[in-house]
């Protein structure tokens, strides 16, 4: 390829003056090419020659069109026309990704910035080009790791989900049969202190039921296949189960237990077996951080805001700290007495995602050494139509 000796640039290296631009185009970081209004190329730095493997003497003379596809070469065109008609205005850049033709005919992806500049001897174009392969290959490295991430947590789920099935079987028969010994069924116990092992063995497995129970719960949701069928439910029959069930619990530490109820009946659409499973949960929290004489409370009430569940304790209380984080997964309050009571700190965070499954919501207020207050607040219509999901 021969020079365009009648071209204004010729004769100086890399084809453009120094003191045409304003820096020279060696020292900018990225490949850089220079062209005139017409598209002719007047310059090109040695980081452009690197990357499409020409060399500048190759292309100084050339249209700048030999540097894209053929087939985006009007297009190319079309843009450096638009910015010749637009030349009174305020500089302007124009960032495009699009695709360089290299020496041998390779295509590359590149990050295109394009601007027109005034010099000396006139108008002159601007186009620098930073390989967009490493940029593919990043995205394409990213894309795959969040697949491998979505398909271990997919696989974690479904194996917390079938271990969890396969302890519940034998630890249903040793809470069963504990009980069976407990109440003397088929004759009394040889050895008074048997049932006092009995009873641990007892109270030891519902407990060890209950985690795996919450396990199976934070499997489904994390895996999507969470249903939930919500009917209109009698709202106060769900809390005096609720309370007949905590009740003994809360007789045995020495916890009074209050049930408020307004008058007349409440009937809101929610999935009761899982309303029932998150207030026996609050209630439960509530019990274990209430020290012996405190009090729990279960009010429930609805008006034109919608409806509410309230549980109160007159408990420890939750630090701000912790309060702040507290429905995230594996938080537990840092007392001593959670540690030895147990739990691995997904209760919360299951009952707010049942709540919300429901069409409602959950909030925390609480007071070190005063208590806790845990509202559910539903509307005063399902959020989601009340059907399996």
């Amino acid at each position: 390829m021969e020079k365009d000796s009648e071209q204004p640039f010729a004769g100086y290296v890399g084809g453009v003056s120094q003191t045409d631009l304003p820096i020279p185009i060696d020292a900018v970081p990225d490949p850089l090419v220079v062209f005139d209004a017409e598209g002719i190329i007047r310059g090109a730095n040695r980081l452009l020659s690197q990357l499409l493997d020409y060399n500048a003497s190759e292309l100084i003379g050339q249209p700048v069109e030999i540097l894209y596809p053929d087939a985006d070469r009007s297009a190319h065109r079309s843009v450096r026309q638009t910015f010749l008609s637009q030349a009174a205005e305020p500089a302007q850049t124009m960032r495009r990704e699009v695709f360089a033709r290299k020496r041998n005919g390779a295509l590359i992806p590149i990050e295109l910035s394009m601007m027109l500049v005034p010099t000396t001897v006139g108008v002159m174009f601007t186009a620098s080009m930073r390989d967009g392969s490493r940029h593919v290959e990043i995205e394409k490295a990213l894309t795959e790791a969040a697949d491998e991430a979505d398909a271990a947590n997919v696989a974690k789920s479904r194996f917390l989900g079938t271990m969890s099935h396969e302890l519940r079987t034998p630890l249903n028969a040793i809470i069963g049969f504990s009980e069976m010994i407990q109440h003397e069924t088929l004759g009394p116990l040889p050895h008074e202190k048997y049932a006092d092992y009995v009873q641990t063995i007892g109270v030891s497995a519902r407990h060890l039921l209950d985690l795996i129970n919450e396990l199976i719960d934070l499997s489904l949701i994390e895996d999507n296949s969470l249903r939930l069928k919500l009917e209109p439910s009698d709202i106060k029959e769900i809390l005096e189960e609720c309370q007949a069930v905590i009740e003994p619990k809360s007789r045995s530490q020495s916890l009074k237990m209050r049930l408020l109820l307004p008058q007349g009946p409440v009937a809101h659409p929610v999935d009761p077996q899982r309303l029932r499973q998150v207030v026996l949960n609050l209630l439960s929290n509530a019990i274990k951080f209430t020290d012996s004489g405190g009090t729990i409370s279960l009010a429930l009430s609805k008006d034109a805001t919608g409806m509410k569940v309230q549980v109160s304790d007159t408990g420890t209380g939750i630090a701000p700290s912790v309060l702040e984080n507290i429905f995230d997964l594996y938080v537990r309050s840092e007392t001593d007495r959670n540690v030895t009571a147990g739990g691995l700190g997904i209760g919360l965070h299951v009952s707010k995602r049942l709540t919300e499954a429901m069409g409602g919501s959950i909030n925390i207020t609480s007071t070190l050494g005063e208590g806790t207050t845990v509202t559910l607040s539903f509307p005063p219509k399902a959020a989601i139509p009340a059907n399996e999901r």
